[in-house]
Parts: structure tokens; sequence; C-alpha cells
């Protein structure tokens, strides 16, 4: 059986590099004997990071025609006919052609996010997996709200015709259901592979010099969180340079910045925004950045170690929760939300867990909501740690339906 994965982007964004390397790891215990070919956009990069014999990274040229002139267009149109027109776009279609099954991975991007282009470059493979009759499946998405009827228009068009949607979220399943109208019988909600990552069981605290018994905080700052939301990045800046005096003076506490994303783009890439701060604090010891090219799995085994978390990197907020780490997400979208709401409860996550962009860029509700969740951080690592094990079952429920409707098609 060959499957292929879409919605890669790059495990330089070490959430897609949870997500990717979990969701290989299930399927290959599930699916004995299949081969995988990963739909990239960095595939040099990450066919160096995840080296395995039944995996193939190629990258994903099915939306070429999204970024090319109207003349390359036609021509990669016309290479169905004479593949020299063509030949990548053509070599990616018959990735998808020849698989048995694809499927979608991504966690947010069926969203209005990250704007319409990105969403339709997600779609692509999906439609060209529909135009050659292969079964296609949306494993553990965030999806919606959609906020114009194109984008809303675009995603229903192609998934309709999922053979089954899991989403790994209730708000998107109400939202799934009762907006969009996909029939409940082919939809299940599920939870994020990345709760399944193991972490890696590293001495990290001995590795950063950080004594067993000395307080340590992972912040995990987004570079790109403004440039997406149309924020101010100074304001942006102030609110954290607030939030690290508040760890260091008030809590007397070691600080270790995870860049869980390192994009080429020094818009995209976490360590510039992290060594910002560094300089603004004159390079204080107490402040280390993991800085080195690390896994998904190291980071998360760092943050295991922490006695607490704040992040705006969902990814690195599910390290830190499914490890029963107290963590305070920025939230700028409905995943956020409707993951900790799942976690916690809506209520208990709105009061502990969840900061929404506006208000974390209010630098005084900023460092109230950070001291409050470092009060009750021992009463939320117990909350965490009892809640846990069903939201794990529910990302094994995902792999269950998916794999289980597979080997039935065989």
């Amino acid at each position: 059986m060959k499957i292929a994965l879409t919605g890669v982007t790059s495990f330089r964004n070490r959430g897609v590099e949870a997500l990717t390397a979990t969701i290989l790891a299930e399927y290959r215990r599930r699916l004995p004997g299949a081969q995988f070919v990963v739909m990239d956009r960095s595939p040099e990069y990450d066919a160096f990071r995840l080296k395995a014999p039944d995996v193939r990274f190629r990258y994903d040229e099915t939306a070429r025609p999204l970024y090319v002139s109207r003349l390359r267009r036609l021509l990669l149109k016309g290479s169905a006919l004479f593949k020299p027109l063509g030949r990548d776009y053509q070599a990616a279609l018959e990735e998808i052609r020849s698989a048995d099954a694809v499927i979608a991975t991504g966690g947010d991007i069926f969203g209005s996010e990250y704007g319409h282009r990105s969403l339709l470059s997600h779609l692509a493979p999906l439609q060209a997996a529909r135009k050659a009759g292969k079964p296609f499946f949306l494993h553990a998405h965030s999806i919606g709200p959609f906020k114009n009827e194109q984008d809303k228009a675009a995603f229903v068009e192609t998934a309709r015709d999922a053979a089954f949607i899991t989403v790994r979220e209730r708000k998107s399943y109400e939202y799934v259901l009762q907006e969009l109208g996909f029939p409940k019988e082919k939809t299940a909600l599920c939870a994020d592979p990345a709760f399944l990552l193991k972490p890696t069981p590293a001495p990290w605290r001995a590795y950063f010099q950080i004594p067993q018994d000395a307080p340590l905080v992972a912040l995990t700052p987004s570079q790109a969180v403004c440039n997406w939301m149309g924020s101010d990045y100074d304001k942006h800046l102030e609110t954290w340079s607030v939030v690290v005096e508040t760890i260091l003076k008030e809590f007397k506490a070691r600080i270790l910045f995870v860049p869980h994303v390192q994009e080429i783009s020094p818009y995209n890439d976490d360590r510039v925004l992290a060594t910002a701060l560094l300089r603004r604090f004159q390079y204080d010891p107490r402040l280390q950045i993991a800085g080195g090219d690390f896994a998904a799995a190291d980071f998360k085994g760092m943050i295991k170690q922490c006695d607490m978390a704040i992040s705006e990197r969902m990814h690195a907020a599910i390290a830190g929760l499914s490890t029963a780490v107290p963590t305070l997400a920025v939230g700028y979208s409905v995943k956020a939300e409707g993951i900790l709401a799942d976690l916690l409860d809506a209520e208990r996550a709105r009061r502990s867990a969840l900061i929404r962009l506006d208000e974390f860029l209010e630098p005084a509700t900023a460092r109230r909501r950070v001291r409050e969740l470092w009060a009750d951080r021992a009463m939320i690592r117990r909350e965490l740690a009892d809640r846990i094990a069903p939201v794990r079952a529910l990302a094994v429920k995902a792999f269950d339906i998916v794999a289980g409707l597979l080997k039935r098609e065989r």
C-alpha cells in the first residue's frame, strides 16, 4: 500500500515535524508494509531530518499553477499531453495517481488565517486525488471558521468528497457539522497527533547548566504572529519584555527560549525574536536559547522539564500540556481555544491556560495572567495529569478510523 501525505510545509516548523513524524509512526504500526511519500515544500531538509526506508519526500508541485504566470499555467496544463512542458509538475501528480490513499495533515491549514492562496494550495493535492479517483482523508484538523464565503466555498467544494474527516477539537467538529453541513457518519472528533509524540528523555537541564532545583520557564515567542495578524511588532516585543522581567524578578526563575519555528525567512524565525529579547536584557545568563537544530521531540523533552510554559506556537503549547506542564497559550485562531477547551473545559481554559493575542499585547494583562498561572501551577499540573489520557485516546482514534477504512478497501 502506498500512502501520500500532504499538507507538509517544512520541518523547520517543529509543529509540522511533530505532526508528520507521529502520523508516519502511527500508520506504520497499523498498516504493516505500507510505503509513504510525503508531498513536501522543503523535501531536502525534511528528508535529512527523518530518514526511514519506507518514506520518500517529494516537492509538492501540485499547487504550482497558483504561483506562476498565466502562460506558465497554460504550459503546465499542456504537460498532461506533453510532459516536458511540466515534468516536475506531472511527476508530483503521478505520486498522487499511484497512491492508494492520500492523507492531509497540517493542523490549521484549512482556515482563513494564512490567506486564500494558501488555502487553495493545500486543497490542490486533494483535488488531484479526487480527479484520479483516489480516496483522501483529512487527519486531525482545525477547520475554519472561514472569514469569507470565498474560502468557505473553496474548502467545501473539495472536502465534501473526502472519504473521512477527523478534526482535533470540538469547536471545529461542531462547525463542520452545523455550519458546513458535512455528514456526521463521515466526520469524527479526535485530537492532535502531537499529543502522542514521545519527548526525548535527555538531561536537558544539565545540558543548559540549569540546576535541578532552579525554577525554569519555557518561552516560545512567535516571530511571525504579528505578520499574520497585522499586530504591532514593537508592542509585541514590549509585552514579551514585561513577561521576561516578571519571571526573572518575581519568580526568581530561569528562562529557556524554545524557537519552535526556524524558517529561512527572518519574518518567521523565532530565534530572531528570542535573540532580540536576549539583547534587551543584556545577555543575562539566566536567559538561554535552545537554538540548535533540535527536533520536535527534543523540544518537547526540554519543555517537560520546565515548571511553566508560555507559548505563541500551538505545538509548543501542546508539548507542555501533554506533559502536564502548566502552559499559557497565546491564541489567535480557533485552534488554541478549541484544543484547550477540550483538554481542560472552556471556562478553565479561558481562566488559566489561554490568552487571546489582543489581550496579550496589553502588558498589564499579560503580566497578570502570567502571575496567575504561576500561582496556580501546582493545581493545574495535577489537572493536566488527570485529563491527558482521554485526549491521547482521541488522538489514537483518528488513526484507528482511517486505518480501518483503508484495510477494508484492500
